[in-house]
């Protein structure tokens, strides 16, 4: 009796497993198949939109207050400083560029780190800001590593072979496996590893086993007038052109 119920079972395809399974292969087959469906978009350009949901503003500190004056455009701003980290003096403050991609003069100085590794280039562009600041997706994508790589940091796959990388976070709201579109809240602006409060925004393409720093510049679609750009070592080159959308791409 008990070999022919089996039997009908195996004929019927029946299998008894526990209810509300999940495990790890789960998540890299839902990984594996979004991957797939973005691999068959590899015909539309990669759009990326700024990662932080409000517009570039940074109040100059008053005299009193300690700090640097660096030129901003046609005029001059004081970055109130504190303890080695830039602060914030009014509460309209929200973010600016303090690194872009590519040979920054800072990364000469002795003061600041190395990266060797990148043979001494800024591999993304930070976003210097007040700390809980917003930060969102740059792109459609599916979350693929949250954990502490560039402190606590947000890696997304956004196809095309194309990863993106948010490095330095407060808090991350997001988990491995999810599925995000352009836009969508997956942390906040911190200080995590670092000590400047700033987000470091990265972008790589990952093809037959090499691993390329794209300049971001040359996907986000941003009016760079309407940004806070101090004229600051961050922000400027020690070899090639001065031109920030220009720095060449690297294979690391």
């Amino acid at each position: 009796m008990w070999i022919k119920l089996i039997t009908a079972l195996m004929i019927l395809g029946v299998v008894f497993l526990p209810i509300n399974l999940t495990t790890d292969s789960s998540i890299n087959k839902d990984i594996s198949a979004h991957q797939t469906s973005l691999a068959n978009e590899e015909s539309q350009p990669l759009n990326l939109s700024l990662p932080l949901n409000v517009k570039s503003n940074w109040t100059s500190a008053d005299f009193n207050t300690p700090g640097i004056i660096w030129e901003v455009g046609d005029s001059a701003t004081k970055f109130a400083v504190k303890d080695g980290k830039f602060i914030s003096t009014n509460p309209k403050d929200t973010w600016f560029v303090y690194g872009w991609f590519g040979s920054i003069e800072a990364i000469t100085k002795p003061y600041n780190i190395k990266y060797p590794q990148w043979d001494n280039r800024h591999n993304g562009i930070d976003f210097a800001g007040q700390a809980g600041l917003e930060i969102t997706s740059a792109s459609d994508g599916i979350v693929i590593f949250t954990g502490d790589k560039i402190g606590e940091t947000v890696e997304i796959d956004a196809g095309n072979n194309y990863s993106i990388t948010y490095g330095h976070l407060l808090d991350i709201s997001v988990k491995v496996g999810d599925i995000v579109q352009m836009g969508d809240l997956i942390g906040h602006l911190g200080d995590s590893g670092t000590i400047n409060p700033h987000l470091h925004f990265q972008v790589d393409k990952i093809e037959n086993g090499y691993r390329t720093a794209v300049n971001p510049l040359t996907l986000l679609e941003v009016d760079w007038s309407r940004v806070v750009i101090p004229d600051a070592d961050a922000n400027r080159f020690y070899e090639g052109s001065q031109d920030p959308h220009l720095q060449p791409n690297f294979i690391w």
